[in-house]
């Protein structure tokens, strides 16, 4: 159901449902992620395959998403695709989308076998648990060179979801890499059934082992790029393979979107950095990509929903010459997100304890683990804020065409990231992942206020609506961050039970909940108003189409 601006719903109600909805299926996205990396964990853990497979299995999603074209897909093709859709002309919508599908695939091309010649090497110079002892060599080859081909499934996910986005149907898309994660958790279970959990620390895996996790997690995959492809299709785009380069609408896309395609490379880079450095230590890989799993939770259902309900609709007001309206409802968006993302930056940095004893298991379930998982949980939230303004900024940023003003932000922060991990090889090895992981959050604070300066300066935009919502979210966030930490500490089961901790988790979940909403009811808050008509437009929505059934 698409309900018009004006006709009983504003813009920002618009934002907030579209928003719920995909806030909503991401939740299940993310959920099944953590709960991948933790049988990851359970099953591989503080080992050398652990640290290797981790690697190696990021590696396509940074390659695609980050290194090629992903931004480009989820930011430039949606405006693209817009004024087609909005024709009802299919045909060019599918031409379009075909056309990025069949450029992306030449460019990837020749960065595989790149990819499967540099990555073990790398770790191998870095000289990092995973990868420096030459007989590990040919396994990192190997895995890398199994895992890799899930570049171009990728690269159909992207144009897929790009096309759903841009009918604004959010659902399908935020949901289907549950597929990918349910798959991969099936994957490493029958690793641990079949070969045991956990090979010792300089053991070599069997080639059965490396064969069923590269084949296994790369099938995953490809279901999940189907599932995407299938609901473009149901949307009446057919996505296929074309040539783009002949297509000059694509030309003149791909012409303006290289400067987003640095972008996205210089964040993968920063990622891959994270957990190429902590592979220095034991476990260390694994540990910061279950930091980094629990830091995108929130970005992937606070600031990532916002961001993609703002995409088609702020380009459509760029498109109409609408300015005004433009940076008002860039504004509100923007504070409906840090009014989410502010309450659980501080809590992760609370409960961070409770969710590492939590998480950790089998393998991973050690001292030095819970503590290491801690450490980059902890750390890696304080840039929540950060990068939440960041991403909303680049959506709007990229709505009325602007690829230069991200990029230069990026480049800051990058500057500020590598600056600080230059002296990680002088942090001991129990303080390196909170090292790498507050090097992160800086860069990230540093790049969203940064970008979130030009984009208002550039729209003459009023920040003072936004300083109030930050305001609100800060002081009903520090009410409950003390209240939280006081329940934590009141329900701290004796022992090492994970009951205990889930149960400690849950209550101080519930408490700070209460304690931060309780807060901006009585401040009347904007943004929680506009999330209670979100919720109430959704079940008013799904009760018109049962009965309409």
């Amino acid at each position: 159901m698409t309900v018009r601006p004006g006709v009983g719903i504003s813009r920002a109600d618009e934002t907030a449902r579209d928003s719920f909805v995909i806030g909503t299926f991401t939740f299940l996205s993310r959920a099944t992620g953590v709960v991948r990396v933790v049988v990851l964990g359970a099953v591989l853990g503080p080992t050398f395959l652990g640290n290797t497979f981790q690697i190696t299995n990021t590696l396509p999603n940074l390659i695609y998403f980050g290194f090629l074209a992903g931004s480009m897909f989820s930011s430039l093709l949606v405006p693209a695709l817009v004024l087609h859709i909005d024709r009802h002309d299919s045909r060019h919508a599918a031409l379009i989308s075909g056309g990025f599908l069949g450029v992306a695939w030449m460019v990837l091309l020749p960065v595989v076998p790149l990819a499967v010649l540099l990555l073990p090497e790398l770790l191998h110079v870095v000289g990092t648990d995973a990868g420096s002892s030459a007989e590990h060599l040919p396994v990192v080859r190997l895995l890398v060179l199994l895992t890799v081909p899930q570049v171009f499934l990728y690269a159909v996910v992207g144009s897929s979801t790009a096309a759903m986005n841009a009918h604004r149907r959010f659902a399908l898309a935020s949901a289907a890499p549950a597929v990918e994660n349910i798959g991969v958790t099936a994957v490493l279970g029958a690793v641990g059934v079949l070969y045991g959990r956990g090979s010792s620390q300089g053991a070599s895996p069997a080639l059965g082992e490396i064969l069923l996790l590269g084949i296994g997690s790369t099938a995953a995959v490809a279901v999940h790029a189907g599932l995407q492809w299938w609901g473009a299709y149901r949307n009446g785009v057919t996505i296929l393979p074309r040539r783009g380069w002949r297509q000059p609408e694509v030309v003149e896309i791909i012409g303006r979107s290289l400067r987003s395609v640095t972008q996205a490379g210089l964040l993968a880079a920063q990622t891959l950095m994270l957990l190429v450095l902590a592979s220095r230590v034991g476990g260390g890989s694994v540990a910061m990509q279950m930091g980094l799993n629990f830091f995108f939770l929130p970005v992937a259902l606070f600031a990532t929903p916002v961001g993609l309900a703002l995409l088609p609709r702020l380009s459509r007001l760029h498109l109409g010459g609408e300015t005004t309206e433009f940076g008002r409802v860039f504004i509100d968006g923007l504070g409906l997100a840090l009014f989410l993302a502010v309450p659980a930056a501080l809590g992760y940095v609370v409960l961070a304890g409770p969710l590492a004893r939590a998480v950790s298991a089998g393998q991973m379930n050690t001292v030095f683990a819970v503590h290491i998982i801690a450490e980059s949980i902890g750390t890696l939230a304080l840039g929540l804020i950060g990068y939440t303004c960041f991403f909303v900024s680049t959506q709007a940023a990229y709505a009325r065409g602007d690829t230069r003003s991200p990029l230069r932000s990026t480049f800051l922060q990058a500057l500020v990231f590598l600056s600080i991990c230059a002296l990680s090889p002088w942090i001991p090895d129990p303080r390196l992942n909170a090292f790498l992981g507050g090097a992160f959050a800086v860069a990230s604070l540093v790049a969203g206020a940064h970008l979130l300066r030009r984009v208002t300066r550039n729209e003459h935009v009023s920040l003072r609506p936004l300083a109030g919502s930050l305001a609100r979210a800060s002081l009903g966030a520090l009410v409950m961050a003390v209240i939280v930490w006081l329940a934590a500490r009141a329900v701290v089961p004796s022992g090492s039970a994970r009951t205990g901790w889930i149960l400690t988790l849950l209550v101080g979940s519930g408490v700070g909940l209460a304690a931060y909403l309780l807060p901006q009811a009585m401040l009347r808050s904007p943004e929680l108003a506009r999330l209670r008509s979100a919720v109430r437009g959704k079940a008013v929505t799904s009760g018109r189409r049962r009965r309409t059934t």
